[in-house]
């Protein structure tokens, strides 16, 4: 007997691929570099300029329902993962609080230019501006630092 049947990823199907890629390339301030399709995913590179962060190349790869981000420039953060890619939304985190498939490309390229801007304003203040979730086991590197109150 064989591992159980999974419905296939939404970017299965060329359509949900082509409407997805179109959705970007219409979006203002980003621009659309390349698609690579490769067995089992797709990536796509382009640049984005979130308001007060100097224009950055995102790449999003898609290997399961869950996209994996890498973005050029400083790597300074504590909501990236050992491998580099950003930490947008806790993996147990309700559907509410995280991309799906269904709330499009625009919706997935807002919550990446809102992690950069997080990521600019930690580099520069050393406050990270949103929600975070501590890790099951202590990561020194995207664990965040405890708040002290203040008297």
């Amino acid at each position: 007997m064989g591992a159980p049947w999974r419905h296939p990823p939404w970017f299965a199907k060329p359509a949900a691929r082509i409407l997805f890629l179109r959705q970007i390339d219409q979006l203002d301030d980003v621009a659309l570099a390349t698609v690579k399709e490769y067995r089992g995913g797709f990536s796509v590179t382009f640049t984005l300029e979130p308001l007060g962060v100097p224009r950055r190349t995102v790449i999003v790869s898609f290997k399961s329902h869950i996209p994996h981000v890498r973005v050029d420039g400083p790597s300074e953060s504590p909501h990236r993962y050992s491998d580099g890619t950003l930490c947008m939304w806790y993996p147990g985190d309700s559907r509410d609080l995280r991309w799906m498939p269904s709330d499009g490309a625009h919706k997935l390229v807002a919550y990446i230019a809102a992690h950069l801007v997080r990521e600019e304003w930690w580099r520069m203040n050393g406050e990270w501006l949103g929600p975070e979730v501590r890790h099951g086991r202590k990561d020194l590197h995207n664990d965040p630092k405890p708040v002290r109150s203040r008297k």
